[in-house]
């Protein structure tokens, strides 16, 4: 089998979601294109307490029970989630991100937020870029 020439830059294809503190769901680009979320336009949020996961059921029914804008960014989607946060009391410290997977019994993306890492905040990152040796 011959090699297949690798031309991408600059992006990772790891389908991965983050969660703000202000409750603004982020997909990276390798989520939206896994996902194939530029088929949708809305998603539909759910909550599994036990297992502490985040689904999405993607749509095109911008009147479905809880509908809420999927935005489809240059690279990425984003969701606007603060009163799902809020309603399941989720915790969200700070910007965290998270692994995610498809749920094939659902349909649903789902984002485990066992899984987090928190980013630190953008002035500790600035300190720790300038310190020096």
């Amino acid at each position: 089998m011959p090699f297949i020439k690798y031309t991408e830059r600059g992006r990772s294809y790891a389908p991965k979601a983050s969660i703000s503190r202000s409750g603004m769901l982020s997909f990276s680009e390798g989520a939206r294109r896994r996902f194939d979320m530029d088929k949708y336009s809305h998603c539909v949020l759910y909550y599994d307490p036990e297992d502490r996961k985040v689904g999405l059921q993607l749509t095109n029914d911008a009147d479905a029970e809880g509908a809420r804008k999927l935005r489809l960014r240059t690279t990425g989607a984003d969701v606007a989630a603060k009163s799902c946060v809020d309603y399941f009391d989720l915790m969200i410290g700070g910007t965290t991100s998270y692994s995610v997977d498809l749920d094939v019994s659902t349909g649903y993306v789902t984002i485990d937020l066992n899984t987090g890492k928190s980013r630190a905040p953008k002035s500790r990152r600035l300190q720790l870029q300038h310190r020096t040796p």
